[in-house]
């Protein structure tokens, strides 16, 4: 959807939703790592870590700029990673929140 697809009120309300997921995004990595990093006890531990962080580095800057072209896709998937709710998308025309519901079902 363009941006013209969004009325100013809907952009704040995906913008805002969109940065709590990517907020809740990293708590949950963190947290992971955090897990993660209790099992280190070797050299092997140590990179396969390092891999798992680079390629979380380049989901979350994947995902890291709000784009109203790419936003219901952006927040299916956060909703599919249970990093937003759908009570978060109040504000949201109808249509564009089915969208994302059922885009986030794949």
């Amino acid at each position: 959807m363009a941006a013209q697809d969004w009325s100013t009120e809907e952009q704040s309300v995906a913008r805002e939703v969109f940065d709590k997921g990517n907020k809740r995004s990293i708590e949950v990595l963190i947290a992971t790592l955090q897990e993660r990093a209790k099992s280190l006890d070797s050299p092997e531990s140590i990179w396969t870590l390092h891999d798992f962080l680079s390629s979380q580095r380049f989901e979350y800057e994947g995902r890291s700029v709000f784009d109203e072209g790419n936003a219901l896709f952006a927040l299916a998937e956060m909703l599919k990673q249970k990093l937003i709710s759908l009570d978060e998308l109040a504000g949201l025309d109808q249509v564009k929140v089915s969208k994302i519901k059922a885009m986030s079902m794949f």
